[in-house]
């Protein structure tokens, strides 16, 4: 079969060769109609869309606020950027704010980082989908990786059920609704694990609200505190940077760690170990989300066959911040 030129696109697109150049540079000149029209007709025939340095560009889904950027977000963008460019690739990240502006640039594929509803990635792009910690929809080539967050936050709950413990609360600074939909099925994880032991209601094991101003910080102050009051004596945090939050909640209420209080974290990198006590922390692997992210992407693209999503284990890093359950007094 005849390659596919770029005179090829240009003349079936009704534009000059140095259009369909400018275009998959994404020279800012070109119009977006024109865009538009040069790469759907480019990718309607097969192009080789590459960039001037002889890459393909791999389009990667972002929408951070400030302060994401030290978290989760932080972390999983660094571990695909590096992925994309140990393999040759170049990354292009596109704002969310841009969809559905965003099909107007030449990807030969997507990585999602921000679980964008299905129907905008359907609405904006023509182009294999990855969402990492995200839905699939494998009839609008959309698939997903995703941490299997529900077998560490598991492996969490039995660890303290073998301390003694038996009235675990699971906190979520980021509200109950929000955890009930994520694709890592932590909640349902922690469900699970606590039901399996015998451990009643632990749907009300739980403190849920949104954190969002340093004013509701006594919130969690007296959600913690009168958990303790009804007999909990371990927590388990599962966002990274809320740890910081629920270590001052523990500080200003005076309770000890372990010694009055165990606490497992979602591992923060370069400081959770460097807390006092060290965290004991469930850990997701990034580096293998980003490179079966990368893998499945190519296999898409590369094959034309239709894989399986993939699912990346976590694990649990035991450090000082668990013990014993305490005895009560008297």
């Amino acid at each position: 079969m005849r390659r596919i030129s770029g005179r090829d696109v240009a003349e079936a697109a009704g534009c000059s060769q140095a259009t369909v150049s400018r275009v998959i540079k994404s020279d800012p000149r070109i119009s977006r109609e024109t865009r538009l029209r040069v790469l759907e007709t480019a990718r309607r025939l097969g192009y080789d869309m590459r960039t001037a340095s002889g890459t393909w560009g791999i389009g990667v889904i972002v929408a951070f606020n400030p302060k994401d950027i030290s978290g989760y977000y932080g972390n999983i963008l660094a571990a695909v950027t590096r992925e994309i460019f140990r393999r040759g690739l170049y990354p292009e990240l596109i704002w969310r704010q841009e969809l559905p502006e965003g099909n107007i640039r030449s990807f030969r594929g997507i990585i999602d980082l921000y679980r964008t509803p299905i129907s905008e990635l359907v609405a904006a792009f023509q182009v294999p989908i990855v969402q990492i910690n995200g839905d699939s929809n494998h009839l609008n080539h959309i698939w997903s990786v995703n941490s299997d967050s529900a077998s560490g936050i598991a492996a969490a709950v039995r660890h303290l059920l073998r301390n003694g413990h038996r009235d675990i609360r699971y906190v979520s600074l980021e509200g109950i609704l929000s955890e009930k939909t994520k694709a890592t099925h932590r909640w349902k994880g922690f469900l699970s694990a606590m039901h399996s032991a015998g451990i009643a209601d632990p749907e009300n094991r739980a403190i849920f609200f949104r954190l969002e101003m340093d004013t509701e910080q006594k919130q969690l102050e007296r959600a913690i505190r009168d958990a303790v009051r009804e007999g909990c004596t371990a927590l388990i945090c599962v966002n990274a940077v809320h740890t910081l939050k629920v270590n001052a909640a523990l500080h200003a209420l005076h309770l000890r760690i372990p010694e009055d209080i165990s606490i497992i974290d979602w591992e923060y990198d370069g400081v959770s170990e460097y807390l006092d006590p060290p965290r004991t922390t469930v850990i997701t692997d990034y580096p293998k989300l980003a490179a079966e992210a990368l893998d499945l992407l190519l296999e898409v693209l590369d094959s034309k066959r239709t894989p399986p999503d993939r699912l990346v284990q976590t694990k649990l890093k035991i450090r000082k911040s668990t013990a014993k359950c305490p005895v009560p007094a008297g």
